[in-house]
């Protein structure tokens, strides 16, 4: 016998292969009705006339539901997309509460600065962990182009930092406290870097963080000069690349220059002073790049930096011309393309230190550099550069490495007064997330002092 669940379900089968074409009419009708009554309702309420049957006022109606509802709705999106882009804290705190809701649970705190430290598997064996990785470079953070009432001097102040699959936490890029501003101009616009404090994993989406400000007389007259928080999705090249990111957002552009680095090892270096001094009135200037195995000649003159005003130096950056970043051809390198492309790395130098006459940062014999971690294709050679200067005498010596997996390499570096030791300490790279508390994240920092205890 039929259930009664069946029967519905048969008789349902039926009106649907076989309606009723007056029932049909009856419900287009009933439907046509609630409608005129909703506009009806919406144009007595809204409108400035009463409500008209005629033909005239029929075809008005039809107008308005078509034209002023999708204008309105337009208006409605563009005042809500305004007042969020007004209110940049808000979007902040969405990236927050979602890296909250996901990770928190394994990797601590929101703000919390990775633990895993560098040289994690210089000394010791990696336990399954170490490997050959892709890792992303930072060569340069350059202010490209400010708006907003914004202008020239800028006093900078708050971070960059990028967060990897590893442990999400912020690996700091650059940071500094609103008291410590780095003043930024239209010759000289690029971020003093300081990172990262260990190689950044590609083996995942990575994560860019910017918060970074605009100091004022006084708290309330402080802008945000960027905020942004952006995925990196890096497909794999043929041979380590040079990318070319910018950012725009409502005050500025924000231009990065990265490198993703295939077959990767850290290097982390260290550099003392064995004889002489520091030839006096000199600026300084510490680089690194790498060239492939290929290479039979090191271009001394390959990525000059440029003397910035009260001492500093920053990274020779070119602008950005139809969507890539021309580079010296005299200096090897071709242009740098937008993300995916696949212009090499070669001699593009990476600025670890730079510094005004009577100023080497000294602490206990060792050269305190601003960046000591830098990411090297295992078959390729790292070149650390010393560059002294004064008016139009200038002097430049290199020391040479072949990368290794672990242990640690020794070169020399010279200028007139000054000699110098350069350490390389080689380490593979963990791919692998790591939750607050493993065994091995703090191994790394008793190497570090290591190599100072030894010196």
């Amino acid at each position: 016998m039929e259930s009664a669940t069946e029967a519905l379900m048969r008789e349902g089968l039926r009106k649907r292969d076989h309606p009723d074409p007056q029932v049909e009419s009856i419900q287009i009708q009933e439907r046509q009705a609630s409608e005129d009554k909703f506009w009806d309702d919406l144009d007595k309420q809204y409108g400035t006339r009463p409500v008209r049957r005629d033909a005239d006022h029929a075809e008005a109606k039809e107008g308005w539901r078509k034209t002023d509802l999708v204008a309105a709705s337009k208006e409605a999106a563009a005042w809500w997309t305004e007042e969020e882009d007004d209110d940049e804290d808000c979007e902040a705190f969405r990236f927050r509460d979602t890296w909250n809701i996901l990770w928190s649970g394994c990797f601590g705190h929101f703000e919390d600065t990775t633990t895993i430290p560098p040289m994690r598997f210089t000394d010791v064996p990696p336990l399954d962990k170490g490997s050959l990785c892709n890792t992303l470079q930072f060569f340069s953070v350059k202010i490209a182009e400010i708006g907003g009432g914004l202008q020239w001097p800028l006093d900078v102040f708050g971070l960059v930092a990028i967060r990897d699959s590893v442990d999400r936490n912020r690996n700091i890029i650059f940071r500094r406290p609103r008291d410590d501003c780095q003043t930024l101009t239209e010759m000289d616009p690029y971020l003093v870097l300081t990172g990262p404090i260990r190689a950044v994993v590609l083996t995942d989406p990575v994560t860019i963080e910017v918060d970074l400000k605009v100091k004022g007389t006084v708290f309330s007259e402080e802008k945000t000069l960027c905020f942004l928080a952006e995925e990196l999705i890096c497909v794999q090249p043929p041979h380590s690349c040079l990318l070319h990111r910018p950012y725009t957002s409502k005050f500025n552009t924000l231009e990065f220059t990265l490198g993703h680095i295939i077959f990767s090892v850290e290097a982390t270096i260290f550099v003392r002073v064995t004889d002489g001094s520091w030839p006096d009135g000199f600026h300084g200037q510490f680089a690194a790049c790498t060239t492939s195995i290929h290479s039979t000649t090191i271009d001394r003159d390959c990525g000059d930096e440029v003397p910035v005003i009260g001492g500093n130096t920053s990274v020779d950056e070119v602008p950005v011309i139809g969507g890539t970043t021309s580079v010296d051809p005299d200096c090897g390198d071709e242009e740098v393309p937008v993300i995916g492309g696949t212009t090499s790395v070669d001699h593009k130098r990476l600025v670890l230190l730079g510094f005004g006459g009577h100023n080497l940062p000294v602490v206990h014999g060792t050269i305190e550099l601003a960046r000591r971690v830098v990411s090297v294709q295992v078959n390729s050679k790292l070149n650390i550069f010393i560059k002294a200067w004064r008016d139009d005498n200038v002097v430049e010596d290199v020391a040479v490495f072949t990368p290794k997996e672990a242990g640690r390499s020794f070169g020399t570096l010279e200028v007139p007064s000054c000699k110098m030791e350069v350490v390389v300490a080689w380490s593979l790279v963990s791919g692998t997330p790591e939750p607050r508390g493993g065994p091995v994240r703090n191994r790394g920092t008793e190497n570090t002092e290591k190599v100072r205890m030894e010196w």
